[in-house]
């Protein structure tokens, strides 16, 4: 009976465990949406207005966007080209594929393609920023 017992507590513990990891990634996709809308909104306003000046720990830093690229892959694409589903596309479906010579490496090189993004950066701000973004002395 005691091993009954210890079993149904570790059970329980286990349970506990379980639902508070699932509710703190609940919490950290909750935060990263919020994040994201915050830096969205302070690009837009960077690009309309210029760079701006935020302090972080009584430091000036310097606001500013940076426009870069980033490499996306058209799975669906892919898929449709191939009369495969999305979900088959995984590392194992694809490799399948090439090994049944239905697709080569320059085949899928096609389905790679840029994006534009932008970023927000902050740096320290030298004097010369501070008074150019305020209007120096």
């Amino acid at each position: 009976m005691d091993i009954n017992v210890r079993t149904q507590v570790q059970q329980s513990e286990i349970n506990g465990l379980y639902n508070e990891m699932e509710q703190i990634k609940n919490q950290r996709k909750n935060l990263k949406e919020s994040i994201d809308k915050k830096e969205e909104k302070i690009i837009s306003h960077i690009l309309k207005h210029g760079n701006v000046l935020a302090y972080k720990d009584n430091v000036p830093h310097v606001l500013t966007v940076k426009n870069g690229q980033t490499t996306k892959f058209d799975k669906s694409s892919l898929a449709n080209d191939l009369g495969v589903t999305v979900s088959e596309l995984d590392y194992v479906g694809v490799a399948e594929f090439v090994e049944n010579k239905k697709l080569t490496s320059q085949k899928l090189n096609e389905y790679y393609y840029q994006e534009p993004k932008q970023t927000l950066k902050a740096r320290k701000a030298k004097k010369s920023d501070i008074e150019l973004i305020l209007g120096g002395k």
